[in-house]
């Protein structure tokens, strides 16, 4: 579901998945998203009286943000929550380009004239700010400098994913797996309280590059040599030295 369309920006929103209009000046995870490197006084000059405002949204998992194709004129900032990325092939099966967690961005391929190059899709119950591109050509404009540091910001960014699908996608499926579990841990914080969210099978094996039985024969034996223990839904709880020593394992037989 789209976004309120420009004509009606300024009003308060009656989306039914808006809520709030945003004030980066208090949010809580400044330091993790692109507008990082501004200061109070930047932050002032860009927010108030910009033509449209920032919002704040919650979706829920399976919902599109955004097609492959599309020119909503916004980029995302993600609060809370993980997005994937995805293409279709002809055939219509989905790949999955990318992960992204919290304080990742998304979409700012506009800002070059270009259409949307993914289908963003929520994965968990997601928080976006929705970031109109006049926000940013504003900084362009007004503050040159700092503009070329948050572009710096979405390439390491780019690159920091890129290193991460590399290390997903190396050696044999078990240790994808494994790595994909750690990562999922770790980015949604709850890899000290021994816990992990996996993926369904399907989104596993298309992030992975590998086929759904193969995935569903590794959690399988996970599952039998009590590395993981099923919890309910999409939630295991899982042994974090037995996981290490599975993995350990796995790598001495390949």
């Amino acid at each position: 579901m789209s976004p309120p369309n420009k004509a009606t920006a300024k009003a308060l929103c009656n989306h039914p998945e808006w809520i709030g209009r945003a004030d980066c000046r208090q949010c809580g995870i400044l330091q993790q998203v692109l507008f990082s490197d501004l200061s109070e006084d930047d932050l002032e000059s860009i927010l108030d009286g910009i033509f449209e405002p920032i919002d704040q949204y919650g979706y829920p998992p399976g919902t599109v943000l955004y097609h492959q194709g599309g020119q909503d004129n916004a980029a995302f900032t993600i609060r809370d929550g993980l997005v994937k990325l995805v293409r279709y092939g002809p055939d219509g099966d989905e790949r999955i380009i990318r992960l992204l967690k919290r304080g990742d961005s998304m979409g700012l391929e506009r800002l070059l004239g270009d259409s949307y190059e993914h289908t963003a899709i929520a994965v968990r119950n997601v928080k976006v700010c929705r970031i109109p591109l006049t926000v940013m050509q504003r900084l362009n404009a007004d503050k040159p400098r700092l503009y070329r540091t948050l572009m710096e910001h979405w390439s390491a960014c780019l690159f920091q994913a890129d290193d991460h699908i590399m290390l997903l996608l190396s050696g044999t499926v078990r240790n994808r797996v494994i790595n994909l579990i750690r990562w999922l841990a770790k980015v949604e914080a709850t890899e000290e309280k021994g816990k992990v969210e996996l993926l369904s099978g399907k989104e596993m094996a298309s992030m992975l590059g590998v086929t759904i039985e193969s995935v569903s024969r590794v959690i399988a034996d996970l599952k039998r040599k009590k590395v993981l223990r099923y919890l309910g839904s999409s939630l295991y709880e899982y042994d974090a030295n037995a996981l290490n020593a599975y993995a350990t394992a796995e790598r001495k037989a390949s």
